[in-house]
């Protein structure tokens, strides 16, 4: 992670796969992993997972939430269609050896998770 803060938006377990999910949203994420592909085996990963990042140089949510927006707000009701056979979340990344920042979610975002029924996550590396 280059910046300090980043937003993951990840489709997790649905029925259809990641490739189907790029397919049907049209639009290309930074992580599309089947359920097993890492190692079949010990079946990892656990999910099918299709994740999207942020990759805005800025340490403010609101600017990172406004990139994500841009690529998912058109195909809102196709992404709720979606996750109703498995579930989504939004994590905010954040990365730094000084004290924990101020994280503010927009309220657009907050909105946005409602709609779909995402988790917001906060995580620190």
């Amino acid at each position: 992670m280059e910046n300090n803060i980043q937003i993951d938006f990840q489709i997790l377990d649905t029925k259809l796969s990641p490739k189907e999910i790029t397919a049907l949203l049209d639009i290309i994420p930074d992580d599309e992993i089947k359920k097993g592909a890492r190692n079949t085996k010990l079946n990892l990963p656990r999910q099918n997972i299709w994740s999207l990042r942020s990759h805005t140089e800025s340490d403010c949510v609101s600017d990172h939430w406004l990139e994500l927006k841009s690529k998912l707000f058109h195909s809102h009701k196709l992404i709720k269609e979606i996750i109703e056979t498995g579930k989504s979340k939004f994590t905010i990344l954040f990365n730094s050896e000084a004290r924990f920042p101020s994280i503010i979610i927009p309220p657009e975002m907050s909105k946005f998770a409602g709609y779909i029924n995402a988790e917001i996550d906060i995580d620190s590396n």
